[in-house]
């Protein structure tokens, strides 16, 4: 609609005016009516020329890895209009590496960061001034694959496990993984910090310099293809885990809290519809061509699809807290708490359904 200025609008009425004065005629009740409705709408019309339309939201939102597991809760709400019906425009930004990612974060750059739970909680204990607002993934997205000739668990006694680095979520998922096998870190195989990155990892088993290595789940299909073995799935042996988790600032809870509840209400309305509507989003990710062949693509959807959920709770974060081994700086802190807010899941939960 073209929106008319003041002065346009006293022109038009001083012009309506004039002809009422040059041509009187006395009302019948059905010019009255008339008279009436036209002046209704006359009245409206000049109510929305002074209010503009509500402009939707806009809000950056980073992801660490460009995989469609990591990505799919994201793409569901923008492509199916889940975040435009609550007003909000989501711009979606890939930072490598959760901790650049929060960095952006708290530098301003973005808004919402998804981000592993463990590297969340390690970042509030050092006081950064972040906040998980909700789970996405509750599944620990890991398989640990073992190099050639490596085709039972017990195969690895004596051998190496490569992982990134100390104190990272690979190292937590292969050594608690390997507990509830039965095996014990130093006494029936040994970690080796420093191997790199997962393609880094993946060279690591080929030359035999480690013997095994936990791998996402895209990762463990192409390794499956090249004749490597998987020994277990990491998540199903540590259920419940928030292994990626969504983080905001204080500053963003302090001074908009009710953006919070929207993009939660999207997020988990497009959960709803992705558990529902697996094929249908099959399609619309496939005509995207950015994740693959649709054979891969409609495999992580089905495999995803039940596992995603922005519910969290303090379990979940001694949980995290446990795996990072920050108990005591978590004490110091006042408890698992201060990692978290439920009040903003609360409010999209109940006003999700």
């Amino acid at each position: 609609m073209e929106y008319w200025s003041v002065a346009t609008q006293h022109r038009w009425r001083v012009g309506l005016t004039e002809k009422r004065a040059v041509t009187p005629m006395t009302p019948t009740p059905t010019s009255s009516r008339r008279i009436l409705s036209i002046g209704l709408l006359i009245a409206a019309f000049f109510s929305l020329a002074g209010t503009p339309f509500a402009a939707s939201k806009s809000v950056t939102f980073a992801y660490n890895t460009p995989t469609l597991s990591g990505t799919l809760p994201i793409v569901v709400a923008q492509e199916f209009g889940f975040f435009g019906a609550e007003g909000l425009e989501v711009k979606t930004v890939f930072i490598r590496g959760g901790p650049t990612a929060m960095a952006a974060l708290i530098g301003g750059g973005v808004d919402y960061t998804f981000v592993a739970g463990v590297a969340s909680v390690r970042a509030i204990a050092q006081n950064a001034p972040i906040l998980i607002v909700s789970g996405i993934q509750p599944y620990m997205d890991y398989t640990l694959i073992g190099s050639r000739g490596i085709n039972y668990v017990n195969d690895l006694k004596g051998k190496v496990v490569g992982v990134t680095g100390p104190g990272g979520v690979a190292e937590f998922a292969a050594v608690e993984g390997l507990a509830k096998k039965g095996l014990v870190r130093d006494r029936d195989y040994k970690i080796l910090y420093g191997v790199g990155n997962s393609p880094a990892r993946a060279q690591a088993l080929e030359t035999g310099k480690i013997q095994a290595s936990p791998f996402s789940f895209l990762e463990k299909l192409e390794l499956e293809k090249k004749g490597f073995t998987s020994l277990f799935d990491i998540g199903d042996l540590i259920p419940g885990f928030p292994f990626v988790v969504i983080v905001s600032t204080r500053q963003k809870i302090d001074n908009d809290p009710d953006e919070i509840v929207s993009l939660l209400r999207a997020v988990s309305r497009g959960l709803d519809f992705l558990k529902a509507n697996r094929d249908k989003v099959a399609d619309a990710v496939i005509k995207k061509k950015n994740f693959g062949d649709p054979a891969t693509v409609r495999h992580v959807i089905n495999r995803f699809a039940d596992q995603y959920s922005i519910s969290i709770d303090k379990q979940d974060i001694n949980a995290l807290i446990s795996a990072t081994r920050i108990e005591a700086e978590a004490k110091k802190l006042g408890g698992p708490e201060k990692f978290f807010s439920r009040q903003f899941l609360i409010k999209a939960l109940g006003q999700s359904r």
